[in-house]
């Protein structure tokens, strides 16, 4: 986050303490979303397009064959 150091002075621009305590925080939730992120690129670089299309193509399925099946039951009452 070092765009958002001053350039002429070399100094963050906090206006107060609260400021400072959230752009630790943000800062440390970036670096976590980074290492994630990293994390599931390696775990999933083994995976071809093709078995990327066949997962998506199971989600997809499967989630709209329960979506139906709920807007079925909610019209003929089979709760």
């Amino acid at each position: 986050m070092s765009w958002l150091i001053n350039r002429t002075t070399g100094k963050k621009p906090f206006h107060n303490r609260n400021e400072e305590v959230s752009f630790r925080i943000a800062a440390k939730i970036l670096a976590l979303q980074r290492q994630l992120a990293n994390y599931l690129n390696t775990r999933t670089r083994g995976i071809s397009s093709r078995g990327w299309l066949a997962i998506l193509v199971c989600f997809v399925g499967t989630f709209g064959a329960y979506c139906l099946y709920l807007l079925l039951g909610a019209l003929s009452g089979w709760f």
